[in-house]
């Protein structure tokens, strides 16, 4: 890994405390003025009139209660904060002051458990200093070897899913683009490139996004602002049923785009078996592989991947193909996505391995949404990952870390970061800085989180179940009615020893979808077809409440079969649409601790 100059970051590093906290401290601590902060104004907004709800921007009433309440804090723990052109964008402020809010409201009563207090103490202690070094301008994303690629990647990579006017195809053209959404757009490009995040990854799937992309880098290499060749590109396309159709997508790609060439070229979504065929086994059709290669030959494809939702086993079959670089994959702290309880591992370490050995680059995506919705963690998540990370920081650093932490030294080379808006940057890039001119202190801390994690889960589920929870699991091939029962007891788990239920409702949602689609009279070869690409990316049926599954758990040993049954009704209760409206209200532990989306993304404003 190039990493910054030790020397000097160190000296910085190590002045935080005492530049921005010397005469404070000698006042008063940092938890009375979060308290006070937090008391002055709640009480100075009291009022009758009706609350001022807009889900789209910072005039709501409860954003700006969040910037006043930053601002409070921060004028007396970090004034280079606010003198800072980064306070200009408001929405850091909104950020900060959820946050305060959350860490003194789940700890009123610090003022008489010193324990409480002290750990209040030290996670205020780790925002004023993540303030700090956004006030600097020093926070610089570090590269690592992207496999045999060869490129100098960043850790950190700008996902290109979240900031674009609109999925689907109803943006046709520029003028379907609001001046809003696309400056928006510009300054997230703008401020990646000012990071160190080099990588800009999108996707013909992206609703408008490569039609943005390519009018925003238009302007910005006209300007002089930004340079082609300092930037990697990677787009996503999904394959077709004909060559012909195929050589179309990847030509529109090129035009929205307004590129001659992309550093990366993924395969978007390689889910299903089907697929396999219509890259290698096509017949008259042509084979989609060999369209790719005359790309690569004119030198306008330079590398090749593909992104997934699979099976271990299926990604494994893609990846031994020997065609592939890199891939796209789901691999996260708390598991892997759809693939979680499935292969070897109970998910895609395999596949992580199997990347190492043949020197590809590994790019895990979603890392803050699929991977454990750490934009709006759990109360009880939270408390776990603190006074040590913030869990967007930690699930950075368990996966730059990974290196050290598997047996067998698989490494995790960048991870994306979907930005609907510049800040959302800000913790992944400060984690990623801290990683490079602090590595031993930061792994020190991952440690210590992680300990905390897999106590929590031996209090809640037991030591020999977190070893053997997975075994014997099918996942919807291996179930009678394509039921993905090892990834419906991994959101058993979750929920059970983090409080993840917002998570788990989403994940197990797409499973409900799946069953209202299911026609019981087919087979479910049949079922899958009908489907199309939509099963792929969330594969799996939920349950029927009730319903014996005791012959999809044969395999499952003996000392675990009670309990998976058990399992999975409990996500049923807790998850399904029906269930919700049934179930006794959850613990405060499984509540959402803040959300760090101030206002609706573009694409999901409808």
């Amino acid at each position: 890994m190039k990493t910054l100059r030790a020397g000097a970051a160190d000296d910085y590093l190590s002045s935080l405390s005492t530049r921005e906290g010397s005469t404070v401290a000698e006042r008063q601590t940092l938890v009375d003025i979060a308290q006070s902060a937090v008391e002055r104004n709640s009480v100075s907004e009291s009022t009758s009139l009706p609350e001022h709800v807009d889900p789209n921007s910072n005039e709501s009433d409860a954003n700006k209660h969040s910037i006043r309440l930053a601002r409070s804090f921060l004028e007396h723990t970090c004034p280079s904060f606010l003198s800072s052109d980064i306070s200009n964008d408001e929405d850091r402020l909104v950020k900060i002051g959820r946050s305060i809010e959350d860490l003194v409201t789940r700890t009123k009563d610090a003022s008489v458990i010193v324990g409480a207090r002290t750990e209040l103490e030290a996670s205020l202690s780790l925002l004023i200093e993540e303030c700090t070094l956004l006030a600097s301008g020093r926070v610089k994303v570090p590269t690592v070897r992207f496999g045999k690629t060869e490129l100098e990647m960043p850790i950190l990579s700008l996902g290109c899913m979240r900031f674009q006017q609109a999925w689907g195809t109803k943006i046709e053209t520029m003028d379907d683009v609001t001046p809003e959404c696309q400056q928006n757009l510009i300054n997230i490009l703008k401020y990646a490139s000012a990071l160190g995040v080099s990588h800009i990854e999108t996707a013909r799937g992206y609703g408008s996004s490569e039609l943005q992309i390519g009018e925003a880098l238009r302007t910005l290499f006209e300007g002089g602002e930004l340079r082609r060749e300092d930037l990697i590109i990677q787009t996503k396309v999904p394959l077709k049923p004909t060559a012909a159709e195929f050589r179309d997508v990847i030509e529109r790609s090129f035009r929205e785009l307004q590129l001659d060439y992309v550093d990366l070229l993924g395969l978007h979504g390689l889910n299903l078996d089907v697929q396999y065929d219509l890259l290698f086994n096509n017949g008259a059709n042509g084979n989609l592989i060999d369209v790719v290669h005359e790309y690569m030959a004119m030198g306008k494809i330079r590398h090749l991947g593909f992104s997934t939702h699979a099976r271990p086993e299926l990604i494994r079959r893609f990846v031994e193909t020997g065609e592939f670089e890199y891939v796209n994959l789901h691999y996260h702290w708390c598991g892997s996505y759809t693939a979680s309880g499935d292969g070897k591992y109970g998910g895609n370490l395999e596949i992580l391995r199997l990347l190492k050995e043949r020197d590809m680059g590994a790019f895990i995506i979603s890392a803050f949404d699929k991977g454990g919705m750490l934009y709006a963690p759990s109360k009880k998540l939270r408390s776990l990952t603190l006074p040590d990370f913030e869990p967007i920081a930690f699930g950075c650093h368990f996966l730059w870390d990974h290196k050290r932490i598997d047996k067998e030294g698989a490494p995790c080379h960048t991870i994306s970061c979907g930005a609907a808006r510049p800040s959302d940057l800000d913790q992944a890039a400060i984690a990623a800085y801290m990683h490079s001119v602090k590595p031993k202190e930061m792994a020190e801390r991952v440690d210590a989180v992680t300990k905390r994690l897999h106590s929590a889960q031996e209090r809640a589920l037991g030591a020999d179940w977190m070893e053997s929870w997975h075994e014997g699991l099918p996942n919807f091939l291996g179930s009678d009615t394509a039921v993905h029962h090892c990834n419906i007891v991994w959101l058993y788990n979750l929920i059970q020893s983090f409080g993840m239920l917002e998570y788990s409702k989403a994940r197990y949602s797409s499973n409900e979808n799946n069953r209202k689609k299911w026609n019981s009279t087919l087979s479910n070869a049949e079922n899958v077809k009908n489907l199309g690409p939509s099963w792929g990316w969330t594969p799996g049926n939920s349950i029927e409440p009730g319903a014996d599954y005791s012959q999809d758990f044969i395999n499952v040993p003996e000392k675990n079969k009670a309990r998976v049954a058990e399992a999975v009704e409990f996500v049923h209760k807790w998850c399904s649409k029906d269930g919700q409206s049934a179930a006794p209200a959850p613990p405060s532990e499984w509540e959402s601790s803040y959300d760090m989306r101030p206002w609706a993304a573009f694409p999901e404003r409808g």
